[in-house]
């Protein structure tokens, strides 16, 4: 029976495992689809309005460069500071999106990229995706370091162009060594300082810079002392004949690199931001000739989406209305992975999920195991009392059987009733020792009830020694009782009234002759105590185990079964009380007491 509830508790487990591990799993993921379905439809709707605003910059845009009058600016940089301008200005965009312009014959103008402004070089007709990506670190560690606007950027961007200054030539990562400036402290040697690359006196060109530190001071002075140059990069399709040309200092645009800077904002993420952009085919996959059509007198062609399992993609196309040489076509492209929006989303209930999770199976797994533990128990105490009823049986029924054997010979006549008597006798001790099994299995049974009620342990002590006075008086015991105030508990007064019976007859049965039984109470127990032959180790450990006599030989003419104190232990346990059995200097003690 034991090896089928082990087997079975071995079994268990697995499945409430995987169930509960189903449970976490399907939760979240049901979670994480109304999560990402919620961001989709944001997204839907702050790229409408987004799109909306786009369309009046750009009209607002073409009006301007049509009142300043034709030629007076390029249109085709005019539109491609437009399509990078929604970066700059936006301080933390919200969204995923690039631009592209088209001219009425659908050639494409302009779109959103990575430039340096000013004057104006798209970077990816230049860098590849790495020597971009090594530029765009520079400059996040550059606007991070000057974030609080208290300290001057770590890094300068210097661009030198071709000596006919219409290409690209080189581009150098300058590292800029900032000293502040104090009245009360050592004069800087800034008059010897030249950059070495501006060849030009640092104070006359991005040298110096004055920072309010707080409201309550001047601020502060800072003075570039020091510089080098810690990356290069050399256009590789430059001729020879294109060597030289000016230095300058390069102002980029990265989109969603601005807002890095946003004090308000620390947790924005601005450089996984760009990386998502710049490595998005769809943000950046405009042909050079579009071909859609365009239904006449619509200027507004709807919503274009496109969702595969990870992306979720949208495209507005309108028609920029001026002038006939300045009107357009405005594509505004979004591209956003909702899935990964939902993820980090709800990474902190994945983890309080998991955490409840763990817990709820640990308390199912816990409560199991007490079930099983218990059941194990119980099967455990089934067979003790079966053994223990074999073995105490056995002797009362050999006994009976001798008698009855002697009886059927009728060569002992005149031990006829001597023999009637040892069998009652003995079949009295059967009964008793049955009842005793039974009261035992009440107590070990579930659907035990205790009539609980407050019960007066000093009252319940006096009646049940009233009972064992004829024994008191037999062995001339003298009985002394200690009382400071009465011992309540709240409990099954005919139960105790057994546990406590036991325990006084032990101390009467185990008492020398003219020996003593002193009882005393306090408000949370009492102690009954009596003279007699002390305990050894063993007996102490096992004096509460069923059946346990003390007596190895078992072959005591008492009729003493070893049932008192366990009897007594189970009830005061049941009652949210210990019992402790310990020697004295000149016997032996046992002490209740509330849990």
């Amino acid at each position: 029976m034991k090896g089928n509830l082990n087997r079975k508790k071995k079994r268990f487990w697995r499945p409430v495992t995987a169930g509960f591990i189903a449970l976490y799993l399907v939760t979240m993921i049901l979670a994480t689809c109304l999560v990402k379905q919620k961001y989709i439809e944001d997204y839907n709707r702050t790229f409408e309005k987004t799109a909306y605003s786009l369309l009046n910059s750009a009209s607002s845009l073409a009006e301007d460069v049509n009142d300043r009058g034709p030629g007076t600016e390029d249109l085709q940089k005019e539109y491609q500071k437009f399509a990078n301008d929604y970066f700059r200005d936006t301080f933390n965009p919200p969204l995923q999106i690039s631009i592209a312009i088209y001219d009425l014959d659908r050639n494409l103008l302009a779109q959103s990229g990575d430039t340096f402004d000013d004057p104006l070089f798209m970077l990816d007709d230049y860098f590849s995706f790495e020597e971009k990506d090594t530029l765009v670190k520079y400059y996040y560690e550059n606007i991070q370091s000057s974030a609080d606007y208290t300290l001057p950027g770590k890094y300068r961007i210097l661009l030198q162009f071709s000596s006919d200054m219409a290409d690209l030539y080189k581009v150098y990562v300058q590292e800029i060594t900032w000293t502040e400036w104090k009245e009360d402290g050592e004069d800087l040697n800034i008059d010897g300082y030249t950059d070495p690359l501006l060849e030009i006196w640092a104070c006359e060109v991005g040298g110096v810079y004055d920072y309010e530190t707080d409201t309550e001071t001047e601020g502060a002075t800072f003075f570039a002392t020091d510089s080098k140059v810690v990356w290069e990069w050399t256009n590789p399709k430059a001729g020879q004949e294109e060597k030289g040309g000016e230095i300058v200092e390069a102002y980029p645009v990265f989109p969603y690199m601005k807002s890095s800077a946003d004090p308000y904002n620390p947790s924005a993420n601005p450089y996984g931001r760009w990386r998502q952009w710049a490595k998005s085919d769809y943000l950046h996959g405009f042909p050079e000739r579009e071909n859609f059509t365009w239904e006449k007198g619509t200027d507004y062609p709807g919503l274009e989406v496109s969702e595969d399992r990870l992306h979720y993609r949208g495209c507005y196309r309108f028609k920029v209305e001026t002038s006939k040489a300045l009107s357009a076509y405005m594509e505004v492209r979004l591209d956003e992975c909702p899935w990964a929006a939902a993820l980090d989303h709800m990474k902190y209930a994945y983890l309080a999920g998991l955490i409840l999770t763990l817990a709820c199976m640990f308390l199912v797994m816990y409560s199991f195991n007490r079930i099983y533990d218990r059941q194990m128990a119980l099967e455990q105490t089934r067979r003790d009392l079966t053994n223990a009823m074999a073995h105490e049986l056995k002797t009362p029924l050999g006994i009976i059987r001798n008698f009855a054997e002697n009886l059927l010979e009728h060569n002992m006549e005149e031990k006829r009733e001597y023999y009637l008597d040892q069998i009652i006798g003995q079949t009295e001790e059967m009964d008793h020792l049955v009842m005793e099994m039974i009261e035992i299995s009440k107590l070990d049974s579930e659907e035990l009830v205790l009539k609980k009620a407050p019960v007066s342990m000093a009252e319940l002590i006096y009646e049940q020694m009233e009972r064992l006075e004829p024994l008191v008086l037999e062995k001339n015991l003298q009985v002394q009782y200690s009382q400071a105030v009465d011992f309540q508990v709240d409990g099954d007064r005919e139960y105790l009234a057994k546990a406590v019976w036991n325990l006084l007859a032990n101390a009467v049965d185990h008492n020398i002759p003219d020996g003593r039984i002193r009882i005393s109470l306090e408000a949370d127990g009492c102690s009954i105590e009596n003279t007699g032959a002390p305990l050894d180790e063993e007996q102490l450990s096992r004096v509460f185990d069923l059946f346990y006599t003390g007596d190895k030989s078992r072959g005591k003419k008492e009729k003493h079964m070893g049932l008192g104190l366990f009897l007594a232990k189970k009830i005061f346990t049941l009652h949210d009380m210990s019992l402790v059995l310990e020697n004295t200097d000149d016997g032996i003690r046992a002490t209740i007491r509330k849990s």
